[in-house]
């Protein structure tokens, strides 16, 4: 285990280096940092609690989420009634928040009723409540009325309020290390706070953003100058719609949607094989990914539009069956805001508009007083840790510990600043419990190298025993405790995710400085000098 070939040697050096290379930045004055690559332009920025951020709340706008689910329910009652036999209606509207109908025959209304009782659903299949979504009253002789009950209408703000969350922790944070925090307030309003917020246009941005996708067929009128002229005056055939195209012109398409946004499985910024310009690689679930080959299938020749936010962002051509559920998206794109168009539709669409009724900018709560006291603190635990080191375990094998410690820390703050994390409290705690779980790992090697000389091995041979022995608890405990970090992490959300990422990224880094770096160090020292005995 003492014996490191040249390209281990290399490959650990090196990685110590870049490590070192990430985390310079943050000690290097921010008016110098921009002569240097963008890459090594990144630092670790302070959180809300440290330096402040964006404060935002956002009112979601229900009124038209429980609109469209009531033309939603006309819709299922209009096909319920399309396949029943000889059922006719008179008309079936929404009037004053109500589904309001009339048969044509008296005859009709109690099939009519049963159907209307059997399409209402229990609102939550996953709960063992018994509550419909809608109610259903007989009005006359012939007329019905249909309204959301009170337990679906706040089923769907629930739901709402869910999906804008998720959402937006998707569009905003998509790596989670921003430490924002997003909850709801109220019945219809969430808080969103942004550490570190250095462009709040561009969050703003993020979130009135729409990005709904849909393909749909073109249809054979776009192809007819006098068809196109009524399509720009509104005036369509039935089952048609008309969007601009994002280079200019218009086309008529299918109003049914083929294809939506909620079938994307991934989406990613790419260069086009041939051409070498921007565009958005794409990938189908496994159905829409079917239902996307059967299409392309039994339409070749035709064309299929991909409309955007209703603009047309391209329509090709359909030369052959697409199988595979994969293509890409191209258009009048630049790397940015291909890889802007990716995060989006990853993230997926708003299920409702959001509307920012409060916006500041929140300065740090601890102080600049409290910051300076966290940094005399915590070198006095580094000096006083360091002082421990060399006391237990004399001069060299100490030095050895506080080297090993010095560049964990090192390397902790490079990854943190290659992923733009926001540091704050929670944070700060993850990376000093890794620091101690480092220093463990350090004592817990020593230790079995101090038993092994005791009982009279020589230097060479207690010290690779020492670490031989050492590797599986210490393994088995970081371990255990990565399983709680990403746990944390998958489960948890904000701060909670912080704290797990600074610990996740800090088990990591104290396992290769422990096991690996110090047993270099030590290695390196036992060839230099072969000592007799060992100095422990």
């Amino acid at each position: 285990m003492l014996f490191f070939s040249r390209w281990k040697i290399f490959f650990i050096l090196g990685a110590v280096a870049i490590g070192l290379l990430f985390a310079l930045p943050n000690a290097i004055p921010a008016d110098k940092r921009e002569s240097l690559p963008n890459m090594f332009q990144r630092t670790i920025n302070l959180g809300l609690d440290l330096q402040g951020g964006a404060h935002m709340l956002l009112e979601v706008d229900l009124t038209s989420v429980l609109e469209q689910a009531l033309d939603n329910e006309r819709q299922t009652i209009l096909q319920e009634f399309r396949e029943a036999d000889r059922l006719g209606t008179e008309f079936i509207r929404i009037e004053d928040g109500a589904i309001i109908g009339r048969m044509d025959d008296v005859a009709d209304i109690e099939k009519a009723m049963d159907i209307l009782r059997k399409a209402s659903k229990p609102v939550d299949a996953q709960s063992l409540s018994q509550d419909k979504t809608t109610r259903v009253e007989q009005t006359g002789d012939k007329g019905f009325k249909v309204t959301i009950t009170a337990a679906n209408i706040e089923y769907i703000q629930k739901r709402t309020i869910e999906q804008s969350i998720e959402v937006l922790r998707k569009r905003i944070d998509p790596t989670g290390t921003t430490e924002m925090t997003l909850a709801r307030e109220g019945d219809d309003r969430i808080l969103l706070q942004v550490p570190g917020a250095k462009n709040i246009d561009e969050i703003k941005s993020r979130i009135n953003k729409t990005a709904n996708l849909s393909f749909r067929m073109v249809r054979k009128e776009s192809n007819n100058a006098a068809a196109m002229a009524a399509g720009a005056e509104g005036r369509l055939p039935p089952g048609a719609a008309f969007f601009p195209q994002q280079d200019g012109g218009a086309l008529i398409v299918e109003k049914r949607t083929r294809i939506t946004g909620e079938c994307l499985k991934s989406a990613s910024e790419g260069l086009h094989p041939q051409g070498q310009y921007p565009i958005v690689n794409f990938g189908f679930n496994i159905r829409c990914a079917k239902i996307f080959g059967e299409l392309t299938a039994k339409n070749l020749g035709e064309r299929f539009a991909v409309v955007l936010d209703d603009e047309i962002i391209t329509a090709p051509r359909i030369n052959g069956a697409i199988t595979g559920g994969s293509g890409f998206i191209e258009g009048s794109f630049t790397i940015e805001s291909a890889r802007e168009l990716a995060l989006l539709l990853n993230a997926g669409a708003l299920p409702a508009k959001l509307i920012i009724v409060e916006e500041r900018t929140v300065g740090p709560g601890l102080g600049q007083d409290s910051i300076n006291a966290g940094k005399v603190a915590s070198m006095i635990g580094l000096i006083g840790v360091g002082l421990f080191m060399w006391i237990s375990y004399g001069l060299r094998f100490g030095t050895i510990a506080n080297l090993a410690l010095a560049t964990n820390i090192i390397l902790i703050a490079g990854a943190l600043s290659l992923f733009g994390a926001t540091l704050t409290l929670p944070g700060i705690a993850g990376i000093i419990l890794t620091i101690g779980m480092a220093v463990d790992a350090n004592v817990l090697i020593f230790e079995r190298i101090r038993e092994e000389t005791h009982i009279g091995r020589p230097p060479v041979n207690a010290i690779e025993t020492g670490y031989r022995r050492s590797l599986a608890p210490i393994l088995d405990a970081n371990i255990t405790t990565l399983i709680a970090a990403v746990t944390l992490y998958f489960v948890g959300s904000g701060p909670i995710r912080g704290f797990a990422v600074t610990l996740a990224i800090g088990i990591i880094m104290s396992v290769f400085t422990a096991v690996i770096f110090a047993r270099l160090l030590t290695a390196t020292w036992l060839r230099g000098k072969r000592p007799k005995t060992l100095p422990i």
